[in-house]
């Protein structure tokens, strides 16, 4: 269902102009913009756990998901990350871009689509080439990375780069009750949740630097031709 949702979400923009980027810059942008600081950061977390996972994130998991300590709360983080608030701001800010004529809500609506897209593609391709087992059943191959938590910290980075720090803090929250809510309902690792965290937070600030804001790195690909050399050059701009 959500891959059909955000499928749909880009046949609409497809008839406008909000996406005014090329795709492999979006795609490239946590480690080509400024968000290469959380990517690596992230990453590198991502990769200790894995390392340790025998010590630390598997006992972690199963313990959380023996205690259920967020109890039926759980099922507000699994909401919060089946890319419901993504859909709603952005047909809220989409739709008042379309009426009031206001720039800075189409600028938003972009912004919360590409974060979302790139950073759920993204998930789902790891999801499908890892094929790490689940923690409660050994028979679904897609646990690696969490994918809820992902779309919910995509969700989040995009409210705390566009509105006041009271929002951001509220929509990082609701991220965090996701990924811990997927380890008490036995269904990722911690490593799972921090990879998602990751791979959100970084096309939520990626995706702002290179389109929203136009700030942080960018890098292109630039033929040289001459009667003496032809190749390619790396450009780089600040």
């Amino acid at each position: 269902m959500k891959f059909t949702l955000i499928t749909s979400l880009l046949l609409f923009l497809g008839s406008s102009q909000l996406l005014a980027t090329s795709f492999t810059q979006d795609l490239a942008s946590p480690v080509s913009t400024d968000a290469n600081y959380a990517f690596w950061t992230g990453t590198a977390m991502t990769t200790y756990l894995l390392i340790t996972e025998d010590t630390i994130s598997d006992v972690a998991s199963e313990k959380t998901a023996q205690r259920k300590p967020l109890g039926d709360a759980s099922k507000l983080g699994d909401l919060y990350g089946q890319v419901y608030p993504n859909m709603i701001y952005f047909a809220g800010m989409g739709l008042h871009g379309l009426f009031s004529k206001n720039k800075a809500s189409y600028g938003r609506a972009s912004h919360m689509f590409k974060a979302t897209f790139y950073a759920g593609l993204t998930a789902t391709i790891l999801k499908y080439t890892v094929r790490e087992p689940r923690p409660n059943s050994s028979s679904e191959k897609n646990s690696f990375p969490s994918g809820h938590t992902t779309t919910a910290f995509a969700f989040a980075t995009v409210v705390a780069t566009q509105h006041e720090w009271y929002w951001g803090f509220l929509a990082l929250a609701g991220a965090s009750l996701t990924g811990y809510s997927r380890m008490n309902d036995g269904r990722h690792f911690l490593h799972d949740v921090v990879a998602g965290m990751t791979l959100g937070v970084s096309y939520g600030l990626g995706t702002y630097f290179t389109n929203y804001r136009g700030q942080g790195k960018r890098f292109a690909v630039a033929p040289i031709l001459g009667p003496e050399t032809t190749g390619l050059r790396l450009v780089a701009t600040w």
